[in-house]
C-alpha cells in the first residue's frame, strides 16, 4: 500500500476573497479564441458544461527520480498532458486556450506578490496566468504519486476557470464576508471536480490503480476546512472528497457546476 504524504489541501488561488458593491455583468467578451461568457452565465451556463467527457490520454514517463532536476522534468511532462487535455475540451467548448506559466520552487516564502500561505504546496496566480509548484523533498523522491498529479490537477483546474469566465466573475466584490466565503468554496469544489474529471480520463494510461484513487479520495476526505480549523474557503471534508469523486466518476465538466448546487453540497 502507497503511504499518502501529499496533503490536498495544500493548494491554494490567490486573491479570491473579495467584499464592496458587487457589480456583475451578464454577457459575453470576445478573445481570440471566441467569446468567453462574463456575468452569471459564466457560472451557472458556462460553454465549459457541454464539452463532453475528456478523453485525451497521457503518456506514461519515465521513473527516473531522486533529484529536483528529474522531478521537475516529470512534472513539466505531466503539465504538457494537463495542457493537451484541456486544450481539446476548451475546443470542443468553443472557448480560447493559452497555456499557464509554470514555475518550480524548491523553497517559498512568496509568490504572486503574496506571502506564501502556510501548508500550502501550489498556488495559482489569475492576474498572471501562472501557476508555482513547490517542489519539497517527497515530490523529488516520488514525483508520479497520483496524489501530486492531483494537487496539481487541481491548480490547473483555477487556469481553466480562469480562461472560461468563471474567476472574472467569481472574484466580483460582494456584499459581505459570508458571501465571500460562500463563492471560494463553489471555486474551490468546482475544481476538485474538474480536476477529478481530468484524473479519470488519464488513469489508466498511468497504470494507477483502484486503490489508488481510493487512498486519494480519502486524504481530502480529511482535509476539510472542519479538520484543520482553516476559515470555510474551501469546504467540508465530505463534500471536498464528493465533488472530486463526482468528476472522477463522469469523467466531464459537465458534472462540476457547483453554482446551481445546493447550499448543503457546497458547506
Amino acid at each position: 500500500m502507497r503511504t499518502p504524504r501529499i496533503v490536498l489541501l495544500a493548494g491554494a488561488l490567490v486573491g479570491l476573497l473579495l467584499t464592496g458593491t458587487a457589480h456583475a455583468n451578464v454577457g459575453t467578451a470576445r478573445t481570440a479564441g471566441g467569446p468567453v461568457p462574463t456575468g452569471s452565465k459564466a457560472l451557472t451556463h458556462n460553454p465549459l458544461y457541454r464539452s463532453g467527457k475528456m478523453t485525451v490520454p497521457c503518456g506514461r514517463h519515465p521513473d527516473d527520480f531522486a533529484s529536483f532536476g528529474a522531478a521537475k522534468k516529470h512534472l513539466t511532462a505531466m503539465l504538457g498532458c494537463l495542457n493537451a487535455s484541456w486544450s481539446a475540451q476548451l475546443k470542443k467548448a468553443g472557448l480560447p486556450f493559452k497555456k499557464p506559466a509554470i514555475q518550480f520552487l524548491t523553497k517559498s516564502t512568496s509568490a504572486c506578490e503574496e506571502r506564501w500561505p502556510e501548508y500550502v504546496v501550489g498556488l495559482y496566480c489569475p492576474d498572471q496566468r501562472k501557476m508555482v509548484i513547490r517542489v519539497n523533498d517527497y515530490a523529488i523522491q516520488d514525483p508520479a504519486d497520483p496524489d501530486l498529479l492531483l494537487l496539481i490537477a487541481h491548480e490547473y483546474a483555477h487556469h481553466v476557470q480562469n480562461l472560461t469566465g468563471i474567476l472574472a466573475t467569481a472574484q466580483t466584490p460582494v456584499r459581505t464576508k459570508a458571501k465571500a466565503l460562500e463563492r471560494s468554496r463553489r471555486v474551490e469544489l468546482q475544481a476538485e471536480c474538474l480536476a477529478g474529471a481530468f484524473m479519470a480520463s488519464i488513469w489508466p494510461s498511468q497504470q494507477y490503480t483502484a486503490e489508488d484513487w481510493a487512498e486519494a479520495v480519502d486524504i481530502l476526505g480529511r482535509s476539510g476546512d472542519e479538520e484543520i480549523g482553516a476559515e470555510r474557503t474551501h469546504g467540508t471534508s465530505r463534500n471536498r472528497a464528493a465533488w472530486l469523486q463526482r468528476g472522477f466518476d463522469k469523467a466531464s465538466p459537465g458534472a462540476c457546476n457547483t453554482w446551481t448546487a445546493t447550499a448543503s453540497s457546497v458547506a
